[in-house]
């Protein structure tokens, strides 16, 4: 039996075990605990789109969390003022749309510009303060420091003959499931296209790439505009699991997002997955045990992982010894 086949076994029954379980999670578990999963799942892809342009482009976004924020508050405002049958469907469209509009604006600007690099992340950190001024400050429109709500809740399904309330913990959660499962499979094809390719050669050596006739602030804006796409995506995602306010655009989000990236393993993709349900988890368990000091042990947390896996655990998992025995084997 050659090595190939020795390694994709083990991996695929790993694969099948693991979608088994989550499938059979709201059967086994409590509302509750299934929404938290769910909810865990959506900040998932939320870190998986982070992990698009950081991990595979180079481009470090101080302040990502704007997206998901803008996902968010679009699909809150569209469902209030479109209060009719199917506006879910219209509202998750204006989710992805608004903040992709952003990305390409914002990254028009700043890659045109050649801005990269840390001021890339300064400027990024800054327009996160920016943009929840003003989503404070338009209180007729966003809800301001009190939030958004009073919007119809969002459904899936045949618009007017059968829908699902998305508030229903087992719909919301099978929706997610899903839909992680579509993003992971969108980001895979993208990052192993030959537009993949370019952008990881971008982050590799840029000036050489662009030597080679490529337009890489085009190639730039493009990743960016489909990484934000997807973070609005998970803002949408989130709405009927948690509560709009201006502290999803918050510079903490930002930061966290990164965390979970980079304890996961930034540039593997499922990593984002695994350093956001780690960390999440670990912080909802030492929240409950630890209430002041529960966000020191998750800062000591990242900076071991750091130091002693600096790819993460997945990048860590890829490299040990047993790894023809775990999940995380390059096919």
């Amino acid at each position: 039996m050659s090595n190939n086949l020795l390694y994709k076994q083990p991996k695929s029954w790993a694969l099948g075990i693991l979608l088994l379980a989550l499938c059979l999670f709201p059967q086994v578990f409590s509302g509750y605990q299934t929404s938290l999963l769910a909810k865990f799942l959506v900040f998932g892809i939320f870190a998986l789109s982070l992990d698009l342009i950081w991990g595979y482009s180079g481009i470090v976004n101080f302040g990502h969390a704007i997206f998901f924020g803008a996902g968010a508050y679009a699909m809150g405002i569209a469902l209030k003022y479109l209060p009719f049958a199917g506006a879910t469907y219209l509202a998750v469209i204006f989710a992805i749309l608004v903040p992709m509009i952003i990305a390409i604006l914002l990254g028009y600007f700043l890659f045109y510009g050649r801005v990269g690099g840390v001021f890339f992340g300064v400027v990024t950190l800054a327009l996160t303060g920016v943009v929840q001024s003003i989503i404070i400050v338009s209180s007729d429109l966003t809800g301001g420091m009190n939030g958004l709500f009073d919007f119809p809740p969002p459904k899936l399904g045949i618009p007017g003959i059968l829908e699902f309330d998305l508030y229903s913990p087992t719909v919301a959660y099978y929706t997610v499931l899903v839909s992680a499962i579509g993003c992971y499979l969108l980001a895979k094809y993208i990052v192993n296209s030959d537009f993949g390719r370019v952008i990881q050669a971008i982050r590799e050596d840029e000036d050489r790439v662009e030597f080679l006739g490529y337009n890489v602030p085009f190639m730039k804006v493009v990743i960016f505009a489909i990484a934000c796409g997807m973070a609005g995506f998970s803002g949408a995602l989130y709405v009927p699991l948690g509560f709009i306010s201006p502290d999803l655009l918050s510079i903490e989000r930002s930061a966290v997002v990164l965390v979970w990236v980079a304890v996961g393993g930034r540039g593997t993709l499922v990593g984002a997955f695994v350093g956001t349900l780690v960390v999440s988890y670990l912080q909802t368990f030492l929240s409950d045990q630890f209430v002041v000091l529960w966000l020191l042990f998750i800062g000591m947390l990242a900076i071991l992982v750091i130091l002693i896996w600096p790819s993460g655990i997945v990048g860590f998992a890829r490299t040990h010894p047993f790894k023809s025995l775990i999940l995380f084997k390059r096919s």
